[in-house]
């Protein structure tokens, strides 16, 4: 029983396809109908078409029963043309790729060369930049240090009052212009 509800579900599944199949076909049919339908240029370009297509076909079926094997050997031909000219682009193809691949790789070798030693050369310039910034920020220090410490010197009360009172003291030291 299982056996025969496989082959009804796998009929149904196939009966389903032709259907829509059919359906497809169908539609496309009325569609290109309309098409024709609406477009005088669209039919009168078909029925060219059709008629050189059809002459075409009846020219070469009677090729064909006129001299079965000379029109065998003409198709094996050309497609044997056809293969070594395909055969030919391809090696050309692959001969550019070749020498072409070769240069850019080594092009793509030199531009990543060239950006180590740009990035190398950046991060030296880096280094000495940040040694010189070093350097500054310590002349500034210094000058800060140097200047607070004059500062210092300059107001300090207890410096200008011992200077003044060992003035005032010291015989030697003169308090009016000498003649």
């Amino acid at each position: 029983m299982p056996n025969e509800q496989l082959n009804q579900r796998s009929q149904q599944t196939e009966s389903q396809k032709g259907k829509l199949s059919l359906a497809i076909t169908v539609g496309a049919l009325v569609g290109g109908i309309l098409v024709l339908a609406r477009n005088d240029n669209a039919r009168t370009r078909l029925k060219e078409t059709s008629a050189t297509t059809k002459n075409s076909v009846s020219q070469y079926v009677s090729d064909v029963k006129a001299d079965p094997s000379g029109a065998k050997n003409d198709l094996v031909d050309r497609i044997q043309k056809t293969a070594s000219i395909t055969k030919e682009a391809l090696n050309k193809i692959q001969e550019i790729l070749d020498t072409q691949g070769k240069d850019i790789a080594e092009k793509a070798q030199e531009v990543k060369d060239e950006s180590q030693d740009i990035v190398s050369t950046a991060k030296d310039a880096g280094e000495e930049l940040k040694e010189v910034g070093d350097k500054v920020k310590e002349a500034k220090d210094e000058l800060t240090d140097s200047a607070e410490d004059e500062a210092a010197a300059t107001t300090s009360p207890s410096t200008t009052s011992k200077d003044d009172d060992d003035d005032i003291n010291d015989p030697t030291v003169a308090k009016g212009p000498v003649n």
